[in-house]
């Protein structure tokens, strides 16, 4: 890279003076393209563009080489700099319109470099080439790396939505099939025990009908994170679908997965008492397990299914806190 002839120095403060200038100037500017660009057509939506917050940070240092005696633009700044604020692109992911914010500003960039030369002060010609090569390549890298971080980002989240319910944040009912698989398999390999519980809310229509469908989703998304501070973490918790929910207990007898879900049992319906839902709201619960439930993975899920049903017609948890045999063990 040609070196560059030292310009006229300039003095911290008058430097930071005139990088903030320019960068306002041109913050302006690119904002006003931006929301005028056809091509964007969500920048009539959105509150600020994808870029907004990454653009001072981007600008700072671009700027800068402008006036330091053969200052390196670096790359690895500006690429983390343009990054920032790429959370927010989750809820809006556009690459197109990502790409022409980042085409915008890099035109507007260079309309304000070369309607203020004077910024270049005593740079000759052949420097001022030099600094906007310089500028174009750390731009272009800069884009580079933030779509890709953009598009990582976003695989990320694409891979997360297919594997866990959007409400609870449990894993989804794919994935509970899945890993069923996979411990039913291992269970088997070392010999060792493994439950499987399907949970049903009791009642759950006369809470979306006497309190809301909101209320009804506040309602499960609080007993999901009832369910992770009761349960192991090595538990597999799963959202079945609706209102029911599917446990996989590794290294877990029935004897010691029916003591857990009869405290949990209790916890729901202290948990529906606190949150005010209806008197009726609670647990219902059916399981299966190995060794005494030697068989497929549809035959594990069938057997807890059975149990389920018969424990709802039996008022759920009443009979065993009565003393009685849970249909679980039937």
């Amino acid at each position: 890279m040609q070196a560059l002839r030292p310009p006229a120095q300039t003095e911290p403060r008058a430097l930071d003076h005139l990088i903030k200038q320019s960068a306002d100037q041109i913050l302006q500017s690119w904002l006003t393209a931006v929301r005028a660009d056809r091509s964007i057509p969500s920048a009539g939506e959105l509150e600020e563009p994808l870029l907004l917050d990454a653009v001072p940070l981007v600008l700072n240092e671009i700027l800068r080489v402008i006036e330091i005696d053969d200052s390196k633009i670096e790359h690895e700044r500006i690429c983390s700099a343009a990054r920032h604020g790429r959370e927010r692109a989750q809820e809006h992911f556009e690459v197109r319109e990502l790409v022409r914010e980042y085409q915008l500003l890099r035109e507007h960039i260079f309309l304000h470099l070369n309607g203020h030369p004077e910024n270049f002060r005593g740079l000759g010609t052949d420097n001022r080439l030099v600094v906007c090569t310089r500028i174009g390549q750390a731009l272009d890298e800069a884009m580079r790396e933030t779509i890709s971080a953009f598009v990582e980002e976003h695989m990320l989240q694409l891979r997360r939505l297919s594997r866990t319910d959007s409400l609870t944040g449990l894993f989804n009912h794919r994935i509970f099939y899945e890993r069923l698989k996979d411990e039913l398999n291992r269970a088997r390999r070392y010999d060792s025990p493994l439950s499987l519980v399907l949970v049903d809310l009791n009642d759950f229509k006369s809470v979306n009908d006497s309190k809301g469908h909101q209320f009804g989703d506040h309602m499960l998304v609080r007993c999901a994170e009832l369910m992770r501070a009761d349960l192991r973490q090595t538990d597999i918790l799963c959202r079945y679908g609706g209102d029911e929910f599917g446990f996989i207990l590794p290294e877990t007898t029935r004897a010691d997965a029916l003591s857990m879900m009869c405290r949990l049992a209790i916890d729901f319906k202290e948990l529906g008492g606190r949150e005010g839902a209806p008197p009726t709201f609670g647990m219902s619960f059916g399981l299966s397990a190995l060794p005494e439930d030697q068989g497929t993975v549809r035959r594990m899920v069938e057997a807890a299914d059975d149990r389920l049903i018969l424990a709802k017609k039996k008022n759920g948890i009443a009979p065993i806190l009565a003393g009685g045999r849970h249909p679980a063990f039937a």
